[in-house]
This record gives C-alpha cells, structure tokens and sequence, in this order.
C-alpha cells in the first residue's frame, strides 16, 4: 500500500525520499525517485541499506535527529535553505520538508538550493560594495555641503574680507557642480544596477 502511494512521487521535479524506521534513530533507505536518485548520486544497490552508513554527512546535518523527530512527533517538519558538507571542499544546500506516512515510514521532499544560495551570495556581495560605494559618496557630498554651508554663513556675518569674496564664491561653486556631478554618477549607477536585475 505505502509502496504504491510512493510511485505517486516517481516523476516529482523536487527529490523524494522514504525511509523505513527500523530502530531510534536507524533508518533505511526503501524509495528514492528519479531527481533523488540525481541529486544524492544515489545507488540503487543502497536500498536497505542505513542510510548514516550511506552518507554520513547526514547525521552532522542534523538529518537523522529529525528524522526520528518526526517519527515520534507525527508533526511534519520544514528546513528552509540549511547547508551541509558532502565533501572535505564541498558544501551544498537543500530545503526540506519531512512527514510520517504510515506506521514506520517517513517521507523526505527536498531540493537542492545551491544555485539559489550562490545567487544570495552575488546579491550581498555586490550589495556590500554598493553599500561602501554610498558611504564614500555620502561623505563626499557631505564634505562639500559643510564647506559650502560655513562659507554662506561666514559671508552671512560679514567675516569674509571683500577682495576675497569671489575667491570663496568660486569655491562654493565648484563644490555644488561636485554635489550635482555625484548624484548623476549615483543616480546612473542605482538605475543600471536595478535594470540589471
């Protein structure tokens, strides 16, 4: 009966995995569909097998306490984007949902989110040298702004001797055309960067 339900799985795009409780803790693989079989380079040889023996990573993952979590709880369980090591220079990273079918079997859908997690990665990455390309930007006009504001002001209280008047006029001129020369720079560069995406 739970054999049949699991053909249902057979041509899932996400990978589907059931495995039979044998003991706390122990379970066997009995069921992997197609896209399981690709993502975990499954051998169809591994059927009964334990399946911390098969890959051993799972249970530093933290795959098998919940697992067997599940299995106590009946509760369905969800692991949004968790990573793992699969090799001593590879990690990867799968989304998991869990549930109990039955009286001893338990039921793994999973995808892996590699792809997706490297394409964060890019975002913060490039996230993070918009964010420093601002902070030096800002201090920029910053700069420019206080030097202009504490001329006027000087100008204002009558503190600037006359022969250098346009000297200083001079200067609060070339510090707007920087402030309007930065905000077209800045402003071209947030529209490329939203229009890339």
């Amino acid at each position: 009966m739970e054999q049949d339900f699991l053909t249902l799985y057979d041509d899932f795009t996400l990978g589907v995995a059931a495995y039979k409780r044998l003991k706390h803790k122990t379970f066997i693989f009995c069921y992997l569909n197609e896209q399981g079989k690709k993502l975990d380079n499954f051998d169809v040889n591994n059927y009964g097998k334990v399946i911390h023996e098969v890959y051993p990573e799972l249970e530093q993952f933290g795959l098998i306490d919940h697992l067997e979590n599940v299995f106590q709880t009946g509760q369905q369980m969800i692991l949004p984007f968790s990573a793992y090591s699969v090799y001593p220079n590879k990690t990867i990273y799968r989304a998991n949902k869990i549930k109990k079918i039955g009286k001893d079997m338990i039921i793994n859908i999973y995808n892996d989110e590699s792809e997706t997690y490297s394409y964060i990665k890019d975002i913060k990455k490039n996230n993070n040298k918009v964010n420093e390309a601002l902070a030096i930007l800002s201090h920029q006009i910053r700069g420019d702004v206080s030097t202009s504001l504490g001329l006027i002001e000087l100008h204002k209280q009558e503190l600037i001797e006359p022969h250098k008047l346009e000297c200083s006029l001079d200067l609060v001129k070339k510090n707007l055309e920087n402030i309007d020369f930065t905000i077209h720079d800045l402003v071209d560069v947030l529209f490329k960067k939203t229009t890339d995406e």
